[in-house]
């Protein structure tokens, strides 16, 4: 299966955000309860197919520290997906966001040119299983003020689970 789409929506706020997920860069584990309804609902297109088509194996080089990757090579574009993460021994925590919207915390490791995280649902805690290919986003250099700020609020959720600290 490939995620093509991820769609939130917030009955609190009337807000709709949809994540465009192409195939190659996310593929989904779905959990087999089904969703729970709560303020957020997420809701997938799925598409039948094969296994994504494989990374490239070249080895990414990131080495511990914090990165923030996009799908446009600046920083917070409306409309695009951006994901920040500190890695630390090849153990990642992070966040993925829609600028001006809400964020979903990670957690996982990275494998050569791709990440296999559990994603948490922010507001029912909820997790599921995502793999994300690097090589399909561009790499940012500058990580704002706001990208540290998610990024502690996620890393002080789940560092425990994955540091150990």
């Amino acid at each position: 299966m490939v995620l093509t789409y991820l769609i939130l929506t917030s009955s609190l706020e009337g807000l709709a955000i949809a994540l465009a997920l192409w195939p190659g860069n996310f593929s989904i584990g779905l959990p087999s309860r089904g969703l729970g309804h709560s303020d957020i609902k997420s809701g997938v297109s799925i598409s039948q197919s094969h296994a994504n088509p494989q990374p490239d194996t070249e080895f990414t080089g990131l080495t511990d520290g914090i990165y923030l990757y996009g799908q446009s090579s600046k920083p917070d574009q409306i409309k695009k997906e951006y994901f920040v993460f500190e890695m630390r021994q090849s153990k990642v925590i992070g966040a993925f966001y829609l600028p001006l919207s809400a964020f979903y915390c990670f957690y996982g490791n990275l494998d050569r040119t791709q990440l296999n995280l559990t994603v948490v649902d922010s507001y029912d805690g909820s997790s599921s299983p995502y793999s994300v290919n690097l090589q399909q986003y561009h790499q940012i250099s500058a990580v704002s003020n706001n990208d540290r700020r998610i990024l502690d609020i996620c890393k002080e959720a789940h560092k425990q689970q994955v540091w150990g600290n």
